[in-house]
């Protein structure tokens, strides 16, 4: 039996308001001793994961932007199969959504009605101010490839109106943490199906696990043997309902490593 945990970032493996993940350690250091592949599955940019992955020592598959695209490391045993393109020095990708310029043209035919901002809009000074990231690090969250973060001016009234919007246009649109995220032709389920096909055919058996804390999560733990919905910080969870859901009670990378801990001690790892 081997284990494939996919996991959100913010809110879920990072803190939400501090991007700290120490609170998680524990857990991570569990999942390597025992050889379970973790795969950040998040609305990041693959510039943003880049330093993430080098800092948590990972050497597998990440997925990026809500599902836009699965990116791979060059030598990782999933490369010897189909299907993979060149994109930079020492990564492999399988592009599922939309490129950014499109969906941002599209983006652009209804965003004006509702005071929409996307990244592609601002600065990487206001990009910082809304989300508390160094400048260094939101000009990284501007590297956009296929999935455009958009801010509202009154989320609550407007989402419902966008939403629909968006879906005439063409586009999906979820709600995360802090943005609506608008893209097309993917999602994080999409993507972590895309890699548990590939995973099944290599050796043992494969008992995936998936963690997050917001709607957008939904697609990714409905694709999971095991989901967990993470706490928000005040305590509540996201308005999700699905089979073998276990909601635990800590947020952030607490939650984490409680979910993971447990499911490690449950599985007999």
């Amino acid at each position: 039996m081997r284990l494939v945990v996919f996991t959100d970032l913010d809110g879920t493996l990072l803190d939400h308001q501090t991007y700290s993940h120490a609170a998680a350690r524990p857990a991570l250091e569990a999942l390597k001793a025992v050889g379970a592949e973790l795969v950040p599955c998040s609305s990041k940019t693959r510039a943003e994961l880049l330093p993430l992955v080098r800092e948590l020592g990972l050497d597998g598959p990440l997925i990026s932007e809500n599902g836009g695209g699965v990116f791979l490391p060059q030598g990782h045993p999933l490369a010897s199969q189909p299907g993979w393109l060149p994109a930079g020095p020492g990564w492999l990708l399988r592009p599922l959504g939309l490129p950014i310029a499109e969906v941002r043209a599209r983006l652009a035919t209804f965003a004006s009605r509702f005071g929409a901002r996307g990244f592609g809009q601002m600065t990487d000074a206001e990009v910082a101010q809304l989300t508390g990231l160094s400048l260094e690090a939101a000009a990284s969250a501007r590297q956009r490839e296929f999935d455009e973060p958009v801010w509202l001016p009154e989320p609550e009234r407007q989402a419902e109106a966008f939403l629909a919007a968006s879906r005439q246009a063409g586009l999906e649109a979820t709600r995360g943490g802090r943005f609506f995220h608008v893209l097309s032709g993917a999602d994080k389920g999409r993507a972590a199906g895309l890699l548990l096909d590939l995973y099944r055919p290599t050796g043992p058996q494969i008992i995936s696990a998936g963690l997050g804390d917001a709607l957008n999560d939904a697609p990714l733990l409905a694709a999971v043997d095991r989901p967990f919905l993470v706490a928000r910080p005040d305590g509540s969870h996201a308005e999700l309902d699905l089979p073998g859901l276990v909601r635990v009670p800590l947020a952030g990378p607490a939650g984490f490593n409680q979910a993971i801990l447990g499911l490690l001690g449950e599985l007999g790892l």
